[in-house]
């Protein structure tokens, strides 16, 4: 059986006291669960069963942002800070045990080729040169990388910015992932059925409330809202027209 280092001062951290319940159990979970390297199969079916929780994909990414890296097309989550407090003194390739681990990380490039490893008689103190995704590394992907958009065109793209303009301003909220962003997206398409106009209005709804998320609105009242929207236009195109008419008269 593989014994690991626990913090017992986890309790006290931001992150852990800002989980909800199941989200704190899955999270210790996976802490346990993954390899040697901090690298976790997905399985949440498993991980619901035995935490006892019921679990949602997207909240769990939400809940963990930049605290995971999403690879092998979702099926496959790191813990960076894994590395850091299991390895504390860094990982030496001389080390067979180490070396493994070193092994797996170069296999799903998550390692940085161009910083060394350090050994164990440098310390902590160079724990930057270790490895892993280091917070730059992540910030850089965050930018490259954009949401895929189920709509085409500048209007949803508008949306999508202002909603997030909204959120920055509100409550200084940011997506930290690409990942947890597609996912708050993802939702807006489910709870618009994929209908761009009632996306708006749900995203117009919740920024008039002042709410942090999305909830859906009423079908009907957006098809009306519609439709008098369009009648409005097509009254004003027939005025428009009977004033160009009354202007040839003259």
């Amino acid at each position: 059986m593989a014994k690991r280092f626990t913090d017992t001062e986890k309790w006290k951290k931001p992150f852990i006291r800002g989980l909800q319940g199941p989200y704190k159990l899955l999270w210790l979970y996976i802490c346990d669960d993954c390899d040697h390297a901090g690298i976790w199969q997905v399985d949440l079916d498993v991980a619901q069963i035995r935490i006892g929780e019921k679990i949602n994909l997207k909240d769990a990414i939400e809940s963990f942002e930049d605290k995971i890296i999403i690879f092998d097309k979702g099926n496959k989550w790191f813990i960076p800070s894994f590395i850091e407090f299991q390895y504390p003194s860094g990982l030496n390739p001389e080390n067979r045990s180490h070396n493994s681990v070193i092994i797996l990380l170069d296999k799903y490039n998550l390692r940085k080729k161009n910083k060394p490893l350090i050994s164990p008689s440098e310390g902590r103190k160079d724990m930057d040169m270790v490895m892993v995704m280091d917070k730059d590394m992540v910030k850089d992907k965050v930018k490259e990388a954009k949401i895929k958009f189920l709509w085409e065109g500048e209007d949803a793209i508008r949306m999508w910015d202002e909603w997030k303009e909204y959120k920055s301003q509100h409550f200084k909220f940011k997506y930290k992932t690409i990942q947890s962003e597609q996912a708050a997206f993802d939702n807006l398409v489910e709870l618009s059925d994929k209908n761009l106009i009632v996306a708006k209005e749900i995203v117009k709804q919740s920024m008039a409330n002042g709410w942090k998320g999305f909830f859906s609105v009423k079908t009907n009242v957006v098809v009306n809202s519609q439709q008098k929207r369009s009648s409005l236009d097509g009254n004003q195109d027939f005025l428009n027209y009977s004033k160009r008419l009354e202007e040839l008269k003259k």
